[in-house]
């Protein structure tokens, strides 16, 4: 390799992930960042406090454990720890409230409704098992071309199974709209769902994991080796081929070369930085789509301290209780809040509200900052799956590749970030871990299948 060099464009945990995996096999790496800090949807948010400050995430907050066995890796890698989260919904709509506990009152209007989605969940769990191998363990990358499920709405399989569409969007929408980062869900195919429920189940809380600390650190501890070669602020605007080389520009007229490329922002900002882009990068690139492009309701959100923005007779108990807060308006309208002071690790002891608010019409006090959010996620949908099972055609050719959340079936930190791994594999980087580790060794596999077509040799 000797001192091949590789530009990263983009600082989430695919870019970041790359980069890393790069240099430990002896890259010469830079790695670009457009915003102020590394991290993309994991941001660490600091909160004023009583002698000082507090930090947490504000997106990316807790994951599963029994599916993120390269993430663990990583972190046990880094030195970082990690603890459980529990994970519990408050809904309230204009027709009564849900809680989860089977004793709400939206949980005894519903319960022949929910007998019914259980039915559903272990119909389309049977049906998708007949596609997948028998003896695989639990993962979240093992994918069938063949299934039918794959082009089937969840929505529409549901209806066939008697769930009312009064039921869909007063408790499916709102639970799942934090997983998904949008109400606009119909389009979900129904491969996901016995995933879905193995991860978020509609009736009952569960439980995820989380860092010990903040998020920061993760990329901090990723990016100390080479950090010289980490530059936050640079908007990469143009990619062209000069002299054999590439010239990337950033937005300020900075140039930088290297001998490859990885591109790990959104698809859109690659199409627009290439210069020359061919008809199949237009085709898929150009036709990738977000979250924001059809549903704005997460599109921006508020960091505050101002829990008024609860009912009043439930204030306390949501504030303490549960993680997040939904509200319908009856007219077709989400709120939704994340309660990051109620169980987060450490936050609770500051005596402080700590929340993050999408979609609010309130007049909301208390505010420490406000943000957009676009092109963070994109649509799980058949037109987003086709778009990412054809990119294995764009890979590597003229020295470009491509990671991130459009290059993988739903935007998860671990897919994601094996995403990353996938792409420094491809440009000749070996698997960064112990191979002693089946189920994580078994799960790079099947990245690379799905991104690249086939798996590399070790």
């Amino acid at each position: 390799m000797g001192n091949l060099k590789v530009a990263i464009v983009g600082g989430g945990i695919a870019g970041v992930g790359a980069a890393w995996s790069l240099h430990r096999a002896g890259y010469d790496v830079e790695l670009f960042e457009k915003a102020p800090a590394l991290g993309g949807n994991a941001k660490t948010f600091r909160w004023p406090v009583e002698n000082g400050y507090a930090e947490s995430p504000l997106l990316v907050i807790a994951w599963p454990d029994m599916y993120y066995h390269n993430y663990h890796l990583l972190l046990d890698e880094l030195g970082l720890g990690r603890t459980t989260l529990p994970i519990s919904y408050f809904v309230r709509s204009p027709d009564g409230d849900f809680r989860q506990d089977g004793e709400s009152a939206l949980d005894r209007r519903f319960a022949g409704q929910f007998k019914r989605w259980r039915k559903l969940v272990a119909f389309v769990s049977r049906f998708c098992d007949f596609f997948l191998p028998k003896d695989r363990h639990e993962s979240i990358y093992y994918f069938s071309y063949f299934n039918p499920m794959n082009v089937i709405p969840l929505y529409w399989i549901a209806r066939l199974f008697g769930i009312s569409n009064e039921f869909w969007h007063t408790i499916f929408v709102p639970v799942h709209s934090a997983t998904f980062i949008t109400t606009s869900m119909k389009r979900i195919p129904a491969v996901i769902l016995p995933i879905l429920e193995s991860i978020v189940p509609l009736e009952k809380p569960c439980r995820m994991s989380t860092w010990d600390g903040p998020p920061r650190q993760v990329f901090e501890r990723m990016t100390t080796a080479f950090a010289t070669g980490v530059h936050t602020e640079h908007e990469i605007s143009r990619v062209a081929r000069e002299n054999g080389r590439f010239v990337l520009e950033d937005a300020k007229g900075r140039r930088y070369e290297a001998d490859k490329v990885v591109f790990a922002c959104d698809a859109h900002s690659v199409l627009d930085a290439l210069e020359s882009p061919t008809w199949l990068q237009r085709l898929l690139l150009g036709n990738s789509q977000y979250v924001d492009d059809v549903d704005p309701t997460f599109s921006k959100f508020v960091v505050h301290s101002d829990a008024s923005i609860f009912p009043e007779e439930h204030r306390d108990e949501i504030a303490s209780k549960f993680n997040t807060y939904v509200e319908l308006d009856g007219k077709g309208s989400l709120e939704c809040t994340f309660v990051l002071s109620s169980q987060y690790p450490g936050l609770n002891q500051h005596g402080v509200p700590m929340l993050v608010t999408f979609n609010s019409d309130k007049p909301i006090d208390k505010v420490h900052g406000r943000f957009d959010l676009p092109r963070a996620n994109h649509t799980l949908c058949l037109r987003n799956l086709m778009i990412m099972s054809a990119m294995r055609f764009l890979q590597g050719k003229n020295d470009i590749h491509y990671c991130g959340t459009f290059t993988t079936p739903e935007g998860g930190h671990d897919l994601s970030f094996m995403s990353g791994l996938v792409a420094a594999r491809a440009i000749g980087a070996p698997y960064p871990f112990r191979s002693d580790n089946l189920e994580a060794v078994a799960d790079f596999h099947q990245m690379q299948r799905m991104m690249l077509g086939r798996a590399l040799p070790d």
